[in-house]
């Protein structure tokens, strides 16, 4: 884990039609659909969940042209998982997978989208790169944030001054030097090699903004390109699989290293919450002050945030400024939606958590500052 666990944690980003919009009551809709189960006839069965997603939404008093745009939003359901998909002024502003099971079904109509599903679902799948190394060349691939664009590719091919193996028929254990190091050299100079293949995976994480890199084929290989990093990218993190198996076992370590990621996060709002001049708050009154003042990083929510009650919360003039109990400003907003819209429209890394114990001690809500004292 590197010294800031935040760089191992994802942010949803709002397309710039989303970010401009202005909430209304019953402007926006959101509709969450899960693929079926059944393979057999999947993609009539996914049309038809989306086609009573918009009419559950024409119900619920969305203008016939957005509901009827939901349909554009649905992709195509190949592979198992959950599409959300967000829609105003008769046009698609949001479409994201989920994984299966990460949110139930449902059509929500508000003056706000409904992101905070999609917002916690993209602090746990961060960008990240793939290198997979084999004595006989190493493949690097780069992912963006939810895998939303195809991967990208960075070659490594061979490294300026390479020298050609004199014999490349010989057996590789009859190569001169360690073999995890020098690659196809006959002679010495492997360890340039690493540091070359370590340069393109630095690139390769640079392109997508990402801090994790997992690695899998020739350990040795690995473990030799891996001492090059910047500790903000390495070490490379070994994942077993491949074929088939191979978006299983990246799905498998991106959920511990989050999982890890968001721990850590938790016990420096649990240890900064406390401090004299706090980096850190709990409670929605005190959150929404700091949301106001663009000051969050992370967000944390509990589970059973949407139950919370006793109060009313408005979004202001800006997207930034989160009222609670003062009926004079902005526009009446559900907690949830009001919270983690405030929250992307800073930036911040959006965290859910499964109960109200620990960090948030009973809270609702609670927030990592930008800054080491809470004003």
């Amino acid at each position: 884990m590197p010294t800031n666990p935040l760089l191992r944690l994802g942010r949803l980003t709002l397309s710039p039609k989303l970010r401009a919009l202005q909430p209304r009551p019953g402007l926006v809709v959101t509709a969450t659909v899960g693929v079926p189960d059944s393979a057999a006839e999947r993609q009539h069965a996914w049309d038809v969940a989306w086609a009573d997603a918009a009419r559950e939404a024409g119900g619920l008093g969305v203008d016939p042209d957005t509901a009827q745009a939901l349909a554009a939003g649905a992709g195509d359901a190949l592979v198992g998982g959950t599409r959300v998909a967000v829609a105003a002024h008769g046009e698609v502003l949001l479409a994201r997978w989920l994984a299966p099971g990460a949110a139930p079904d449902s059509v929500r109509v508000g003056p706000l989208p409904h992101l905070l599903e999609l917002a916690a679902g993209a602090a746990r799948r961060p960008p990240y790169v793939v290198v997979q190394a084999e004595r006989d060349g190493t493949e690097i691939t780069a992912h963006v944030s939810g895998d939303e664009r195809p991967p990208r590719q960075f070659p490594v091919g061979s490294r300026p001054g390479l020298s050609p193996d004199p014999d490349p028929g010989r057996p590789p254990a009859q190569l001169h030097g360690e073999r995890h190091v020098t690659d196809r050299e006959p002679e010495s100079g492997g360890q340039r090699n690493d540091a070359f293949i370590a340069g393109r995976v630095a690139e390769a994480a640079a392109s997508v903004g990402a801090h994790i890199v997992l690695g899998l084929g020739d350990q040795h290989i690995l473990g030799a390109a891996g001492e090059y990093l910047p500790d903000s990218i390495g070490p490379i993190v070994p994942i077993a699989g491949g074929g088939d198996g191979l978006s299983a076992a990246i799905g498998a370590a991106l959920d511990k290293i989050t999982t890890e990621a968001a721990g850590a996060v938790a016990g420096q709002v649990a240890s900064r919450a406390g401090e004299p001049n706090p980096g850190a708050v709990r409670g929605i009154g005190a959150v929404a002050e700091q949301l106001a003042e663009q000051q969050v990083a992370v967000l944390l929510v509990a589970a059973d945030l949407a139950g919370e009650a006793g109060s009313t919360y408005r979004i202001g003039s800006s997207p930034t400024e989160f009222v609670v109990d003062d009926p004079d400003i902005g526009v009446e907003v559900p907690l949830e939606d009001g919270l983690v819209w405030a929250a992307l429209h800073q930036d911040a890394i959006v965290v859910q958590l499964p109960d109200r114990s620990g960090p948030l001690a009973g809270q609702a809500a609670a927030a990592l500052l930008r800054r080491g004292s809470a004003t």
